[in-house]
């Protein structure tokens, strides 16, 4: 049985490379796995060519194209790092600024083709990814951690906004 931060077990024993003065904490193996995930992810993502921040982008924009403001707030960066982020794409050949049609003060970011296809090879990697992360799960479980890290940025979100 593992045991639990208040001392108690929970469920099934899981051996763990971790020593237990570690992974008796929950906030510990969180961070822990948002650390190694993250870097496989990012790996993944390197592997096609992309950043996390510019997956964002690219991912947005299949819904249509967008206020570059609006890209910023969605991803919560600072206008400049859009900037940044949109002069890359576009110099990769994945994006296009255009003038906005309703307001002249604003730049609308279109996806190109090049743009959607590396998007689809990411999704490939980042699937490849994912069952390297989560493949020991089940279903179930993989569905449960899903809405409970839902009800968790929920959570930050409702903290943010007080």
């Amino acid at each position: 049985m593992e045991r639990n931060e208040s001392g108690g077990t929970r469920g099934r024993a899981v051996r763990s490379p971790l020593p237990p003065s570690l992974t008796d904490s929950t906030g510990f193996l969180l961070g822990w796995v948002a650390t190694h995930a993250s870097e496989a992810f990012a790996d993944a993502l390197a592997g096609v060519g992309l950043t996390a921040h510019q997956l964002g982008v690219l991912t947005l924009l299949t819904d249509g194209p967008q206020k570059q403001a609006r890209l910023s707030e969605q991803l919560e960066v600072f206008q400049p790092v859009m900037v940044t982020l949109i002069n890359e794409l576009e110099s990769a050949g994945f994006v296009h600024r255009a003038p906005h049609p309703q307001d002249r003060r604003a730049l609308e970011i279109h996806l190109e083709p090049a743009g959607a296809e590396r998007l689809a090879r990411a999704g490939v990697a980042l699937a490849a990814a994912t069952e390297k992360i989560f493949g020991g799960l089940t279903a179930g479980d993989r569905d449960h951690l899903h809405r409970i890290l839902l009800q968790m940025v929920q959570q930050f979100d409702a903290h943010q906004e007080s």
